[in-house]
C-alpha cells in the first residue's frame, strides 16, 4: 500500500470509529432509558444505594484505622513500584525490537516471549479525540 492509499484508509477508519461511537452512545442512552422506566430495576437501584451508603461509612471507619492505613500505603508503593518498573521494561523492549527488528525476547527461564506492540491515535490539535466516552 502507498502512503497516500494509507491516508485515505486512516481518514475512513476514523470517520467510521467516530460514527460508530456515535451510535453505541445513541444505543446506550436508549438502553439507560429503558431500564430507567422499569420499576423492578429503580426498586433495585434504591437499595443498592442504600447499600453504597452503608459501605462508604464502613469504608470510612476503615480509613481510619491504622492497620488499614499501612497496608493501604504498601499497596500504594508496591503499584508504584509495578508501574515504574512496567515503564521502564517498556523502553527496554523497544529499544531490543528497534536494534533487532525481532518481537520477541528469551527471559531469564529460556522462554521466549513475544514482544506486542501497539499504537494508538492521539488527541488532535483541538484535544477532541472523538470519543463519547
Amino acid at each position: 500500500m502507498d502512503d497516500k492509499t494509507t491516508t485515505t484508509e486512516i481518514a475512513r477508519l476514523i470517520d467510521e470509529i467516530d460514527e460508530t461511537k456515535r451510535e453505541v452512545k445513541t444505543i446506550r442512552d436508549q438502553l439507560r432509558d429503558s431500564l430507567d422506566q422499569n420499576e423492578e430495576y429503580k426498586a433495585a437501584q434504591a437499595e443498592i444505594e442504600k447499600l453504597a451508603t452503608k459501605r462508604a461509612d464502613v469504608r470510612k471507619m476503615l480509613l481510619e484505622d491504622r492497620d488499614y492505613q499501612k497496608i493501604s500505603t504498601e499497596l500504594e508503593e508496591s503499584r508504584f513500584k509495578l508501574r515504574d518498573l512496567n515503564e521502564i521494561l517498556s523502553h527496554h523492549l523497544i529499544e531490543h525490537y528497534s536494534h533487532t527488528q525481532k518481537a520477541e525476547v528469551t527471559d531469564a527461564t529460556g522462554t521466549t516471549r513475544p514482544i506486542v506492540l501497539s499504537a494508538k491515535l492521539g488527541r488532535g490539535d483541538n484535544g477532541f479525540d472523538g470519543s463519547t466516552a
